[in-house]
């Protein structure tokens, strides 16, 4: 199981390497939705992947012609459901908010070749350099 999970792991960071992130400004406090649309062909969802940092807002709009679903992997599995959109017809949206630090991928239920992820990356923290006398 533990394999499992590593492997799980290493793929989607690689996926999301491969993929390109979308990255947030730098900075402590990140406000801000970042935005991804669900289309009729490839990429599916664009993009495919997002890099956030936490109290950052992922917004989805369908796009494409039919309905669709933003289905977080771990749904149907014991461990957790972090997010499930039900079924979003064209034109209508989902939102998520306030994702702890972790790697999300995602699926449409409905079509599950459509694939993305979510990295919420954790806060810098300020470091002081001060040399003790």
């Amino acid at each position: 199981m533990f394999k499992n999970r590593l492997k799980r792991l290493t793929w989607a960071l690689c996926w999301v390497g491969g993929a390109g992130l979308m990255a947030a400004s730098s900075g402590f406090a990140v406000p801000g939705t970042l935005h991804v649309m669900l289309l009729d062909r490839e990429p599916f969802y664009s993009p495919r992947a997002l890099s956030l940092r936490p109290g950052q807002t992922v917004q989805w709009q369908n796009r494409s012609m039919q309905a669709h679903t933003i289905t977080h992997d771990r749904c149907g599995r014991s461990g957790g459901c972090v997010f499930h959109s039900g079924r979003l017809h064209p034109g209508e949206q989902f939102t998520v908010r306030d994702l702890a630090p972790g790697i999300y991928p995602y699926h449409c239920a409905i079509h599950p070749f459509m694939r993305g992820v979510i990295v919420v990356d954790r806060p810098p923290t300020r470091h002081s350099n001060t040399a003790e006398l």
